[in-house]
């Protein structure tokens, strides 16, 4: 009885232990992280996969990372998706020569955080696009790794309505 409790015990301390959590009056400061495998992977044409989501808070700080298929330009087919559903907008995302292969696997990075106030400011949620009429097959080290650090409650009234994704985002998006 007593190994079971410590087992259970020790299974907490695993869980939890990876994540920080500290309060103020305005916002809360945690260390969340998502990552995301894509190998082997095929986004259709004109699609999305809806990867994050904090609502009911919106993400203050926050990062992503994603390793993706491009071309020789070092210009991936697919973008990155951030916003409150359904309003998206493709993240600006900034390449990281160093860790890329141009024409074959490229590594892109963005720091995510809301403006509330500002036009589509609010970051609730992360999805990653294809906005092209072909589909995109992801190789065997394709990632999204997305890290949140702060977040902070939504307006009252500001939660997600209608969860339709629109894939009215432009062109591809890339450092």
């Amino acid at each position: 009885m007593f190994g079971a409790l410590i087992a259970i015990l020790s299974s907490l301390v695993l869980v939890t232990s990876g994540m920080t959590v500290a309060f103020t009056q305005e916002s809360t400061v945690v260390r969340d992280s998502a990552v995301v495998l894509l190998n082997g992977k095929t986004l259709p044409a004109n699609d999305f996969i809806h990867l994050y989501d904090s609502t009911p808070y919106m993400i203050m700080n926050g990062h992503i990372a994603a390793k993706l298929p491009c071309n020789q330009d070092s210009e991936s087919p697919v973008s990155i998706l951030i916003g409150q559903a359904p309003n998206l907008k493709a993240a600006d995302l900034e390449l990281v020569t160093e860790l890329s292969n141009a024409g074959e696997v490229c590594l892109y990075h963005a720091d995510v955080e809301s403006q509330p106030g500002t036009e589509n400011g609010t970051i609730t949620d992360i999805a990653i696009q294809n906005p092209t009429n072909d589909a995109v097959e992801f190789g065997s080290t394709a990632t999204v790794v997305i890290g949140v650090n702060e977040i902070s409650p939504l307006a009252e009234g500001a939660a997600m309505g209608n969860m339709t994704m629109s894939n009215n985002t432009g062109s591809n998006n890339t450092g």
